[in-house]
């Protein structure tokens, strides 16, 4: 009788304390689900529980059970995201933080799956052409519809039924939303209260609409609302110092950071070597031939108690191999004071027991103007760097000049081609290099008497150092205007200025003092970019961040789970067969037959001035290589859609390729077997939602059906052909033979485009401006945009 008292005591304590291993699995799930996403971020079971168990020991008491409950939680939840964060790259942060937010909330059944699928797929599976408002496109409108149809929670609430009525009624006020520069901190028509007033999901509802209104802002609004459901800390930057890392590392648990472009470590491992009194360490960097001397040093660490580090080791990956079987030698006892640091790049072979091992952290380039000027000065630049060369304060002035210049080039680069045409990994030893040189052409200066030559100067920093780097002239012409600008005797002058366009903040070389001051004034610096001080406009800033958080999104997409089933009661299959049958395969045009197209072809004449028919005609050849590349995209996906519906109903094989092609039309993106060939070479257009690339089929077939079988468009979508290229070419050997009586030739004909005011061009790309009907020589086009102007 008493045991079965105790029996059941101790089960109803144990009850009490299932809040603790709900949130555990809960967490262990995020964890594993993060090596979807880069091979390197594999924690074993063990590493897990050593955290788990950290929240249990570590936590405050309480008298209450409850509160002791809620204690380890967080606890536990603190240490796991500090732990792994650490081992992130700077992309992948927000996304573990995001899928912890969300499995919380569905664990604490305040989401479901269905919700999550609503923020990451948004508008991407619905094909509304019905969009009321120039001023939103054509996505931001299905976004709307997708969150005007979805039942939120549990209890199927449709929060956003009325939103397109809604904006109808204010759109005024949803218009002066949709441009905010800021739109996750402005108040929101007619549901700001609404939302507020929602405790449970209020703050998931506000993320999904700024999502699906400017997905450019995105990722700023994900971290708000972490903020509300996490806390503050799960927003600040983890800095872990490499003494915390150290206290954590044992003599056969080594250290593996993991390196991205301008990141080295070892500069640090040997600052925190000095304090330990193991300066200097020994050091090898891996490659050919290096795994006999890494072993003899490691042997020797392991007795002596030396340090070691292993640099660039996806460059010996059988040596890494080895290295769990030598961290746990049989009848050897390693010393105590040993300690192994490994630096290593991405690499999806790495041996799985080792980073299950090992204490993984990133270090990265930081993010921001700010922050690469802050490093800058506490790595390069110290008091006595700036006391190397005399004349002291013009010697001052042209370092921070040569430190602000480096930080501008390593920040453009994240608004991609805006930025650079062709990505470039310029690091802290372009920098060293160039200021080297200008210290020996200073000092070179001074005893000679001489003037300093700013065009030397300019040359070697920009056309020699950075350069040596630049493989396209546009960027290589860029890059010298920097130099232009800044390479002058003018930086001597009071607080010369970088950039006068930006008002909130002057950048400009402050008055020259010692390194604090110049400390000073760095932390003084906006933590967020203007666009203008990199000389952009300031929309490049929302094409960065719609890069950004499309590329985020993207990414969950492929982390998170399928569902197995709907709240329609169907397995994910059915409804995708549902899909593909009802509305995918309805879709599809009709094919073009090749005896119709050659007939059809041979009646086809040319512009005015050319009498010649059919294939004599160079822009007719052009439609028919159109025509043979867009039927076989189309064959493609009739017979993909096809194969799945066959396969759903297991009349033939399920093959991986298939199984691949369920997934993405379940996730509502487009199977990469309608976009890339075998090999990998593009095949059709690239857009991230399935409806958007369908409507592009469907308006490309459009655009050629109308060419062949009635008459040549007024005026041409550009963006819509496969080979844009091809299609000028056509048009010039044809505007070559209208002047062939005056003697043109192609190699001298050349382009001149002139953009026309006014004009709306309809779907069949009819021009429906005033007083213009197309050109005699030439073609008009639209479908071109300027990106970040």
């Amino acid at each position: 009788m008493e045991s079965r008292e105790k029996t059941i005591e101790i089960s109803e304590k144990r009850e009490q304390f299932r809040p603790v291993a709900a949130r555990g699995s809960v967490l262990y799930f995020c964890v594993v689900e993060m090596i979807q996403i880069n091979w390197m971020y594999n924690t074993s079971l063990y590493q897990f529980l050593e955290l788990f168990d950290y929240g249990i020991d570590r936590s405050p008491k309480a008298p209450a059970v409850k509160d002791r409950v809620q204690n380890i939680i967080v606890a536990m939840t603190r240490k796991v995201y500090r732990y792994i964060n650490r081992g992130l790259f700077e992309r992948d942060k927000v996304t573990f933080k995001l899928m912890m937010a969300f499995k919380i909330l569905i664990k604490a059944q305040l989401l479901t799956g269905a919700d999550v699928g609503v923020f990451l797929k948004a508008g991407a599976g619905i094909d509304d052409r019905n969009k009321k408002y120039n001023w939103m496109d054509q996505k931001v409108w299905l976004n709307i519809v997708a969150l005007s149809k979805h039942k939120f929670g549990y209890e199927h609430n449709f929060f956003f039924k009325e939103l397109p009525e809604r904006i109808a009624r204010l759109e005024k006020d949803w218009k002066k939303f949709f441009d905010e520069n800021e739109p996750e901190n402005a108040i929101i028509p007619d549901y700001e209260d609404k939302i507020t007033t929602d405790q449970n999901i209020g703050m998931f509802l506000h993320l999904c609409l700024i999502r699906s209104v400017r997905e450019d802002r995105t990722v700023l609004a994900c971290n708000k609302f972490l903020r509300k459901v996490l806390g503050e800390e799960f927003t600040q930057p983890v800095t872990d110092q490499i003494a915390e890392i150290y206290d954590e590392t044992m003599n056969n648990k080594p250290v593996l950071y993991l390196l991205s472009a301008g990141a080295d470590p070892t500069n640090n491992i040997d600052e925190f070597a000095k304090k330990k009194k193991q300066y200097p360490t020994n050091k090898v960097s891996m490659g050919e031939e290096q795994e006999i001397p890494a072993l003899n040093m490691l042997k020797l660490g392991q007795l002596t108690g030396k340090w070691l580090v292993l640099n660039n080791c996806h460059l010996s990956l059988e040596f890494m191999q080895q290295m769990e079987e030598l961290l746990f030698p049989k009848g050897v006892v390693i010393h105590d004071d040993f300690r192994l640091w490994i630096t290593c790049a991405p690499e999806p072979t790495f041996p799985l027991g080792l980073l299950q091992l090992a204490i993984k952290v990133t270090i990265e380039p930081p993010k921001g103007l700010q922050a690469g000027m802050a490093r800058t000065f506490s790595t390069t630049v110290n008091q006595d760097f700036l006391e190397k060369v005399e004349p002291y304060d013009k010697w001052r002035s042209i370092v921070f000049m040569a430190c602000f210049m480096h930080s501008i080039v390593q920040e453009r680069r994240k608004f991609g081609p805006l930025g650079f045409c062709i990505p470039y990994e310029f690091n802290t030893s372009d920098l060293e290099a160039s200021l080297l040189y200008i210290e020996k052409h200073m000092t070179q200066s001074l005893a000679t008497g001489s003037a300093m030559s700013w065009k030397a100067m300019c040359y070697m920093t920009c056309d020699v150092q950075y350069g040596g780097k630049i493989t396209d002239d546009l960027d290589r012409e860029m890059f010298k205007t920097y130099g232009d600008l800044w390479y002058t005797e003018s930086i001597f002058g009071p607080s010369y200025p970088f950039n006068t366009l930006i008002p909130e903040f002057e950048y400009k070389i402050p008055e020259v003092g010692d390194h604090q001051k110049f400390v000073d004034y760095i932390n003084s610096m906006p933590e967020k970019d203007n666009p203008l001080i990199f000389g952009l406009n300031g929309n490049a800033d929302l094409t960065y961040r719609l890069k950004e958080s499309s590329e985020m999104i993207a990414v969950m997409i492929d982390t998170m789970p399928k569902e197995s089933s709907s709240s329609s009661g169907k397995s994910r299959e059915e409804e995708v067969k549902d899909k593909v049958q009802d509305e995918l395969i309805k879709l599809l045009p009709g094919d073009f037959q090749e005896i119709e197209i050659e007939e059809r072809l041979k009646a086809l004449k040319g512009p005015k001035g050319l009498t010649d028919v059919g294939k004599a005609i160079p822009m007719n050849v052009f439609l028919f290589q159109e025509l043979q590349r867009f039927q076989l995209v189309l064959t493609n996906v009739r017979t993909t859609m096809s194969d799945m519906v066959l396969a759903i109903d297991g009349q033939i094989i399920m093959t991986p390729e298939i199984v691949a092609c369920i997934d993405s039309v379940s996730d509502f993106r487009v199977p990469k077997k309608w976009q890339f060939d075998p090999t990998g070479v593009e095949i059709s257009w690239l857009t991230p939602g399935l409806a958007s690339w369908l409507k592009g089929l469907i308006d490309r077939h459009f655009q050629l059906h109308t060419w062949l079988f009635k008459e040549r468009p007024q005026s041409y979508w550009l963006t819509g052909f496969f080979n844009p290229q091809g299609f000028l070419t056509a048009m010039k050997q044809e505007v070559t033979r209208q002047r062939k009586p005056e003697g043109w030739s192609l190699d001298e004909v050349d382009y001149k485009a002139e953009a026309q005011k006014e004009v709306i061009t309809g779907d069949d790309g009819r021009i429906e401006g005033k007083n213009l009907s197309p050109p005699n020589e030439g073609v008009f086009i639209h479908g071109l945009y300027l990106e970040g102007s």
